[in-house]
């Protein structure tokens, strides 16, 4: 069941790897989930692919008798402390106002998922703990620190405090004692070398889930670099602003339904439309309690050939959207 879970390719991109999560399971211990995130001003409408991707992720290995932990981690200190992106007391607003959403989240479609702020993990003393071991191999160890920094971009790995970032995230996974991660498809470029440089010091070599690339709606006018981004990673799926493309995201807390409606009917590109009907029926299927497989997300809608492009198939995804996204998240 999980494995076919995992298979619907509009949903999930890649998984490393099924059979060590099938590993995990068949041990019958517990597994904590994790995603962490930035974030900016604005409540991106991807952000429900995550959250009820675990939602129903978690459900799943609860049928099999694997207790779960799922937790959403909230870099605040990250943006404001290491990356110094935002001003204390904005980023703050922007937490609070993140956390509620998330709530909203698991209120309406029935979970549990925590939320953990970096800035309060980072002052546990076994987080500390995590990161000293980090810092002393690298200083030790060149295979180690040479290893780490395949996590970093390359136009960074000359900074001193290049190998910082990758040690701050893998110290927060392992102080979270995380198992399966889940993530844009993007943080391939770290997880892929921190699967690898984790068990050197003994640490959780997690499982990375990613999740499919998301689109901006509507017809913005995109450089032919961010272009190429967009088709390699798609935009963040947790800061509307990502790319500069705030204003074609949708946002169910902060647009209004008149302004949503104008970008699903411009949007040129149909992978933001697909994109959104899959969020949709998940959000459908968990609303009804339903347990049936997901048509966008799987080969049905291919076979079907829908065609996005129709003014009938917009108007579809509209009123679906408005019924099991906006209605029900603005009616709390």
């Amino acid at each position: 069941m999980i494995q076919e879970y995992l298979s619907q390719k509009t949903l999930v991109q890649s998984v490393s790897t099924v059979e060590e999560l099938e590993e995990r399971v068949k041990s019958g211990k517990p597994l904590n989930i994790l995603m962490g995130q930035t974030f900016d001003d604005g409540q991106p409408v991807d952000m429900m692919k995550y959250a009820l991707f675990m939602m129903n992720l978690g459900d799943l290995l609860a049928k099999d008798g694997i207790e779960t932990s799922i937790n959403w981690l909230i870099a605040d200190h990250f943006i404001t402390d290491i990356n110094h992106e935002g001003e204390a007391t904005q980023v703050r607003e922007q937490v609070k106002k993140r956390i509620a959403y998330l709530q909203y989240i698991n209120d309406v479609y029935g979970s549990n998922i925590g939320v953990v702020l970096s800035s309060e993990l980072s002052q546990r003393s076994e987080y500390k703990k995590n990161l000293a071991v980090l810092m002393l191999e690298a200083e030790r160890n060149k295979t180690f620190r040479d290893v780490v920094l395949r996590a970093v971009p390359e136009d960074r790995r000359d900074n001193p405090d290049a190998l910082h970032y990758p040690f701050e995230e893998l110290a927060t996974v392992q102080t979270l004692d995380t198992n399966i991660k889940v993530g844009p498809p993007y943080e391939v470029f770290y997880d892929q070398p921190a699967r690898e440089f984790a068990p050197m010091v003994g640490f959780n070599r997690y499982v990375a889930i990613h999740l499919t690339r998301g689109f901006p709606f509507g017809n913005p006018e995109i450089s032919l670099k961010t272009a190429e981004e967009i088709e390699s990673f798609g935009i963040l799926p947790y800061k509307k602003g990502s790319k500069g493309l705030g204003e074609y995201r949708i946002d169910p807390i902060d647009d209004d339904l008149e302004k949503t409606r104008k970008l699903i009917d411009s949007t040129r590109d149909t992978r933001a439309i697909l994109d959104l009907l899959v969020i949709v029926e998940q959000a459908k299927l968990r609303l009804e309690r339903s347990k049936n497989a997901s048509f966008f997300a799987g080969d049905e809608q291919e076979k079907y050939r829908l065609d996005l492009h129709t003014p009938q198939a917009r108007d579809l995804v509209f009123r679906s959207y408005e019924r099991f996204i906006y209605n029900p998240l603005n009616s709390i």
